[in-house]
């Protein structure tokens, strides 16, 4: 892992619906430290294992309705426009 992924973000979806947004805040040679919004969560490189993911890719590839309404306020709080 690499700073190349760092303020990208991390999607979690349950079936088709976006339900967690995370965003990647900090990168070491062994972890990945993921904020996602309650709390940030350290995962050791293995065991990241979202394609993250920049703003503009998250706001073409999921639409409105895919979103539940707090992953929305979320996405929102985050500064994307989802349509």
């Amino acid at each position: 892992m690499n700073n190349s992924i760092l303020d990208k973000y991390c999607i979690v979806t349950i079936g088709y619906a976006v339900s967690r947004i995370g965003q990647v805040k900090k990168v070491t040679p062994r972890t990945v430290h993921v904020d996602w919004g309650a709390k940030t969560m350290i995962y050791m490189n293995k065991d990241f294992k979202w394609i993250p993911l920049d703003k503009e890719e998250v706001e073409a590839k999921y639409r409105k309705s895919k979103f539940t309404p707090e992953s929305l306020k979320r996405a929102e709080d985050l500064g994307m426009e989802i349509r």
